[in-house]
Parts: C-alpha cells; structure tokens; sequence
C-alpha cells in the first residue's frame, strides 16, 4: 500500500492473493466490544438440504455434480496469483498520480486494512447474514432453483462465498441450474478450509469494479484517488454496489442521463447500512445518514487506459510510457524493465515508484509555469475539430487541432492568473526544473501541461542556453590556470583567427559595441554577457576543454546542426575514471527512402547514427578526442550556441552551488515491490567532485550579483545566477527567442526558459505583443524568482551564505596584449594598474600624427590615438 512514512516502517505493501490473513473479529464489534454469535446448522439438516439439491440435480441430468465434493477443488486463495499494476506516487506522498500496467490491478495483503466501510458496505448489499451461515444460502438456492424450474427469471441467491467459489473457479458465465448446485458445493468446501475473513478479503481483491479497476484498493484508487482505508461510507458503498455491474450500469459516469439507476442502487445500499444496527455502533450510524443526505459521492472522471493513467498531466513527462525520463533509469538503477512494472504476467508488477518531486515544489512549478492547455481549433458549433474543420473521430479537445492566430502562433488558453507570465502575449511558453545541490534529486519539473505532448523542459525540445553557458566556460579558463581576476578583450566587433576563412570573421557582443579597447576582467566579462572573451577562452583553451567541463558538472546532451541541415544530438557518457564518450543520434534516411523506425514502428527520431553494438540496441561510442580543440563542437559553444535541456542546466548550477561537487540528476527516490519493501539499487547514483570547490566558490562569487528586473529574492539571502537570451531566425529582424535565467541558493538550483509556444525560431513577445525589451533578465528571471520564493516559502530554507575562498588561478592579460606585447594605456586595465610597464600608448594609425604635448596638456588629443573601429551590433541583451 505504497512506501512506508518516514517516520516509521512496516508492511505497507500490495500483496498478490498469497497468504492466508489472520482472523479478525467480525468488522465493528471490536469497537463495540461485542460479536454476533454465529448460528450452527444441524448436521442433518445441511445433508437434507444438500441431498434436495443433489435429487434436483439428477431430475436435471447433471449426476456428475454430485462428485464435485471429492473432485473438483476449489483453488485456495493462497494458490492464486496475479499481476498487478504500477503506481507512482510523488515524495513522501501515498496518493498516487499516475499508474503504469494493462488494467489497474491492486491487491490488499491483510483483512485488517480493509475498512468498516467497504466491509459492511458490501455485505448491507450482498450478504447480510454472511456472518452468520456457512457459505451456501439454501432456501435462497432452494427458491431459486424452483423458480428457475417454473420458468421464471434465472436468479441467483449466491453468497459471498458462493460468488467467490464461481470467481476462481472461471464458471460465472455458466447460467445452467447445475452452475448454482456445483457453487454451493464448492463454496461449502471453501468455508471448510478459510476463515471468513480471508474469503472475504480475496472476494474484495479478485472483484473487478468497472474503469479497469480490480480489486478494492485499485478501485479506491481509479475512482477517487485515495487509499482503501481513506474511503468513506459513501465512496465504499459506490465501489461495492459494482461488483455485480461489470457492464457500467451502476457507474453515473456511463449509465444513461436518464438512468437513476446508480443513484437508485446507492441509495438502497446506504438506507441498507442504516438498519444493521447490531453491527454498527451509534457514531457510524449517524456518520452514514449524514453521507446520505448529502448524496451521491462524485468520483474522478473514468480513465480512457485505466491501466495506463495520469501521463496527460506535467509529471508525465517524467512517467510516461513512451519516453518518461523514469525508465531509463529504473532499469539502470534497478535492473526492472518496462515489462517488469507492466504487470502483465502473474507475479509482476505491484510496484510503488516513490518519484523525487517534492508535492509542494511540484505544485509552485505549475503554478509559477503554466498557462493551461493550448488553444484548439472549434467550429461554430463550438465542437473540437482536425486541421480539415471536420469533428468526426475527434473525441475531445486534446485531439483536435492547435489554434493559430493571425500571427501564425499557437496560444495558451491562460487559464492560470498565478502564472509569472499571465500578462504576457499568451503565445509565451516557460519551463521550469529545480535540482536539489548535494543530492541530484529533481524537486519541481514544468515543461508543459501535457505530459504525453511536447516538452519544453527536456530532451526532446532542446534550446541554446546562450549567455547561462559562460560559467561553464569561466569555469575552464580556471581550470586551465586563469581567474577571475584575469583581463580579456571584450571589443566587438572583434576578428579571430580561427574565424578567417567564415563569411563573417567576427564575432560580436549582445548589442554592446565598442569604439575603442574594452578591456575587462574574468569576473566582469560574466557579469556584462560579453560574448569576445568567451570565444577568446575557447580559442585559447579549446572548445573539447570547455565541452568537457560542462560533462563533468551535468550537461549529458548537446545538438548541433549538420552540413545537410540535419539536427544531431549528441549523448554524453562519463566513466568512473573521468574518460567521456558520447554517441550520435538523428533521422536516417534509406536509400529508397524510408526510414529507422523505433520499436513501436514510428520514425526513430533518435536513431544511433553510428550504428549499435553486436546487442542491436546499444549504441557506439567515440571517444572525446582533448587533443582536438573543436570536435565535436566549434568556439561558439563558449556562448552557448549549442541546444541543451532545461534540466540539464538546473543540473549545471546545481554543482556550482555544491561547491563543485556533481551529484546525477534523478527522477526516483525509491521503488517499493508489492510487499512494500524497498527494492535494493543495483548501481548506486554518480557523484564527483567535478570541478574544484575553490573554482566553484569564485563562480557563485561570479554570479551573486546577476539578477534582473521586478522581485528579489526573499530573506535577504546570496543567489549564484546568469541570464541568458537568444536571438530568433532571420526572418524575425531583431527579434529574439529563447531567454533563460538559471541560478541557485545553496539548497536549490532552479533553471528558468521563456520561448514562444510555436517553434524554436518564433520570437518573443512582450505584454503588448512586440518583439522589444525581451531578454533573459525581464522575462525569464521574473519566472525564476517566483518559482524560488515560492519554494523557499514551502520549505522554509534557512539563509546559507555561500563559502569564501581565494581566487583561484592567475590574473593573466595575455588577451589584452597587443602585438608587441604592451596594453593600451588607455585601457581599463591600465587605468586600474598604472605602474605596470606593459601599459603604453598606442600607436596611431598610418597617417595620423603624434599628439604634441602642448596638445596634451590641453586635453586636445583622442585617447589611444583613435580608438578601434567600429562594427555591426549583437541582437541579444542579458
């Protein structure tokens, strides 16, 4: 019955029917301190009766029945074996979100977890006296039988036991007269060898209760989302009064409109409950007339996969059975498959996947996050329709085609007043992922309402993380002996070597051009998004260099584009010893055309371009050539040119602010088997120390003063953090596309991406639907500070200040050095340094004469003898 709190232990577990539980005293009397006497038939009348049915049976032909006594076993309830359904619940939590199997199939290990309230609701219904007898109603069968005899309708008059006896048996759907004499036998035995108790639990477990649901548990699940023992009196009789209603027609979400026959039979069954008041003390008396007049309980709306259930929602990206991040890692951690959780099979399944998503973390990611559901195209009779305007086959508005404005952009209904970006163009979209520093555990994850639909936080829907990948590349100019007290030349724009044979040999800053030397340190480069130095550190150290830091402190995937246009992605894999591999994934293309489909028959947008070792499934592997200075990426992944998640960049920062070390990013905090033990990890989770605590430390120095516009952040505590922006495709001028903020606190990082709904090249659009005044720090850091506020008020973080250390490395100038070696002594650097010797005054350029001192003295001459020129401008601003 899912994990067990953290407070203390016990079996909590789902159970297959195996096992006899122990006897209970009948349900209520405990708490009444009284128990019904049970009536004992004479042993010559039970022969009478069973020698009537037996004459019956032979008048009818059925002669055989009669030797069913000592050949036809009834298979004991411990011999019974099942598969069962797996749950997911979120951390700490019971309440599942989503189940996973091909019906929902729970079981409950012992009587005692059942309730009052499913107990006495079934037996006010279906058995009263089934306390009393010894499994076999005989006037009832008796009655039955002559009524049948006299052609009058087929009845039943079955017990508990007799309905069970039929259950495991397989033979409900045998109506003959024989049926009823062969279930009577049967359940005699059955009564002989069980207590009533463990007859009654399995009669609960084996019963199936409509929407796919079998047994009482799965059913407290499928139709109200809670625990069996959580139910009322109500919701307890609504599950019992199915058990005879496999057709729906007690079920008020399938019956007829006009059908009052789940309300009809719901209320018998209450008014029922209120006259056994031998069996039920005064308070519960009075508990159930309350229900009563309060009506009909509602339950959740019936699920379209009962088995499969909850993936729609923002965790089912995480949990979904296509391509949720959770399987991968179960089966890497734990060594169970997809098929092992299925449930399929007798003995599998039965798991609780307990998730890493703390409820209230999860809870502020939606709200900060979401905007509700896309827009769908209607006709004018307000229907769900495709593209062609037809709503036939189009059975709800998930399925119907995405509404596009006159802009050609999708919207969100925005539905959600919470949302940080509630006033904006309702064209925004933002994702959110928070990782836990020290642990890896992944507490809040928003990349979309819908989790089987596109995911703007993950893998599947990458994006340039621009300006927020410059610590990663700060962080490597550590690494390789710099700080961030080292000067760089942040000129734009500005000529590269490595740039000579492109069209453009130049890179540019985000909308900062200079007329002259820019100079600035390490620390400053960062902070002002200058994009020159970065690309002169990647010059300088190697783009491999900077691509290997960002591996070993979490980024697992990049894409680049190929030279045919193609989008590549590429995995990265880090071993115990530090060596990283990665491997290429992308669309082939056949020579007659076609092209790899993946295991469900579909275009395998990731397919292993290198082809798979000799299993076929794994993919090959190169090896991160270091000697490389640009493979496989080029100088321009300084900057973040290069697509990631949004998660995988929540990760990044996480390790920044565990002073270094790198803890993997995951999504499940345990597993627990049927029984409610925790299944043991086969590979234990990765952790390092990625890069050292004293260049981690400089870096949320780095960091601790970028922010960006609207709130800040509460308790007057010190945050690490960068923005980011991106500019979008040609077609859109100026415009740009993606924004980030990713920043943490020391027991929270949390990345933040603001893009257009529509696709990755689409622009931003402010509140007044412009493409002006949207970076990283007024967009996507409002969505940011929401979300952490949000988060640090639900968990009560207490102010940490972040360790000091010394600045790592050395304040090198080697990019402010002109070609002789000086620096401009116009420059920042000599301004802030006036003794150093290598500080000198330009040359002027071919013609212009050398400023005399008379002009000098009178503040004639331009500094530098003229300045650098000047250049086109960047679009992006952080």
């Amino acid at each position: 019955m899912g994990p067990p709190s953290v407070a203390g232990g016990g079996n909590m577990g789902r159970a297959s029917v195996v096992g006899a539980a122990k006897p209970k005293p009948v349900p209520g009397a405990a708490k009444q301190g009284r128990k019904k006497k049970k009536k004992k038939m004479s042993v010559r009348r039970r022969r009478v009766y069973a020698a009537l049915i037996m004459a019956c049976l032979m008048f009818l032909g059925a002669i055989t029945v009669a030797g069913s006594w000592f050949f036809q076993s009834v298979p004991a309830p411990e011999d019974l074996e099942f598969g069962e359904s797996t749950t997911f619940t979120l951390a700490g939590s019971e309440t599942p979100i989503a189940g996973y199997g091909e019906y929902t199939r729970k079981l409950v290990d012992d009587y005692e977890d059942i309730p009052d309230q499913v107990i006495w609701s079934l037996l006010a219904l279906e058995d009263k006296d089934y306390f009393e007898h010894e499994g076999v109603d005989y006037k009832g069968t008796m009655r039955a039988l002559v009524n049948n005899l006299k052609g009058g309708d087929t009845q039943g008059a079955s017990t508990i036991s007799q309905q069970y006896a039929g259950m495991v048996t397989d033979i409900r759907g045998d109506i003959s007269y024989g049926r009823k004499a062969r279930e009577a036998v049967m359940a005699m035995k059955l009564e002989q060898d069980n207590s009533k108790e463990t007859i009654l639990l399995h009669y609960l477990n084996l019963n199936f209760y409509g929407r796919g649901a079998y047994g009482i548990e799965a059913a407290a699940e499928v139709w109200f989302n809670k625990k069996v023992e959580d139910l009322t009196w109500a919701e307890g009789m609504m599950l019992v009064m199915q058990v005879k209603a496999g057709d729906g027609s007690f079920d008020p979400l399938i019956a007829d409109e006009k059908s009052t026959a789940p309300l009809d039979r719901w209320t018998f069954g209450m008014e029922s409950l209120l006259t056994l008041t031998d069996d039920l003390s005064d308070e519960q008396l009075a508990e159930i007339q309350t229900q009563l007049d309060a009506g009909m309980p509602e339950t959740q709306k019936a699920l379209q996969n009962p088995g499969t259930w909850g993936h729609d929602t923002p965790t089912g990206f995480i949990t979904n059975p296509t391509d949720g991040y959770v399987w991968d890692e179960l089966e890497s951690r734990y060594g169970l498959t997809q098929e092992d959780f299925y449930g399929k099979e007798a003995n599998t399944g039965g798991y609780t996947v307990e998730l890493t998503l703390d409820p209230d973390i999860q809870a502020e990611a939606v709200s900060t996050a979401g905007r509700g559901d896309l827009k769908r195209q209607e006709n004018e009779a307000g229907e769900p329709v495709d593209d062609d305007g037809n709503p036939v086959g189009v059975e709800n508005a998930a399925a119907a085609a995405e509404y596009v404005n006159d802009d050609g952009y999708f919207e969100f209904v925005n539905n959600n007043k919470d949302a940080a970006l509630y006033e904006y163009n309702a064209s925004m979209a933002s994702a959110v992922v928070a990782v836990e520093p020290g642990t890896g555990r992944v507490l809040g994850y928003y990349g979309g309402q819908n989790g089987l639909g596109i995911d703007k936080a993950g893998l599947e829907n990458p994006h340039p993380p621009s300006s927020t990948f410059k610590m990663i590349t700060a962080a490597t100019a550590i690494e390789n002996g710099a700080s961030i007290d080292s000067w760089w030349n942040a000129q734009s724009p500005r000529e590269f070597e490595s740039l000579a044979d492109f069209e453009d040999p130049t890179i540019s800053n985000a909308g900062s051009n200079t007329n002259g030397p820019d100079h600035m340190t390490l620390t400053e480069a960062v902070r002002q998004s200058k994009n020159t130095p970065m690309y002169a550190i990647a010059e300088k150290y190697g783009a491999t260099s900077i691509l290997k830091t960002a591996v070993d402190m979490g980024l697992r995937q990049l894409t680049q584009t190929d030279e045919n246009g193609n989008a590549v992605t590429y995995r990265f894999y880090r071993a115990a010893d530090g060596t990283i591999t990665y491997s290429r994934h992308g669309v082939i293309e056949h020579e007659d055309g076609s092209f790899e489909t993946d295991a469900n028959g579909n275009m395998d947008l990731y397919a292993s371009l290198d082809g798979y070792e000799d299993d076929g499934v794994t993919p090959k592997k190169t090896e991160l050539d270091l000697d490389s200075k640009n493979s496989p990426f080029y100088y321009h992944i300084s900057f973040g040119q290069y697509p990631t998640s949004v998660s995988y960049m929540a990760s990044v920062y996480a390790t920044i602010a565990a002073d270094g070390k790198y803890n993997e990013m995951h999504y499940v905090e345990a597993v627990y088997d049927r029984d409610g033990n925790k299944v043991p990890e086969q590979r234990k989770l990765e952790s390092y120390q990625a890069i050292d605590a004293g260049i981690a430390r400089n870096l949320q120095f780095v960091g601790s003063t970028i922010t960006g516009e609207g709130d800040k952040i509460d308790g007057d505590r010190p945050l690490t953090g960068k923005t980011g922006t991106w500019q979008a495709g040609d077609e859109y001028g100026d415009a740009n596309a993606h924004t980030w903020y990713v920043g943490a606190i020391p027991q929270l990082s949390i990345a933040a991406w603001v893009g257009n709904a529509t696709a990755e090249s689409a622009p931003l659009l402010n509140k007044d639907g412009g493409t002006d005044g949207v970076y990283g720090s007024k967009l996507s850091y409002p969505v940011w500070i929401k979300f952490m506020n949000g988060a640090i008020e639900s968990e009560g973080y207490e102010v940490k200040a972040w360790s000091e250390a010394t600045h790592a490395g050395s304040p090198i100038v080697d990019d402010i050095l002109n070609d002789q070696g000086k620096i401009d002594a116009s420059s920042a650097y000599c301004v802030a340094n006036p003794g150093d010797t290598k500080c000198v005054a330009a040359t002027p350029p071919p013609g212009q004469d050398t400023c005399d001192p008379f002009s000098q003295a009178l503040g004639l001459c331009e500094p530098g003898g003229g300045g650098g020129g000047g250049g086109g401008g960047g679009r992006n601003h952080d």
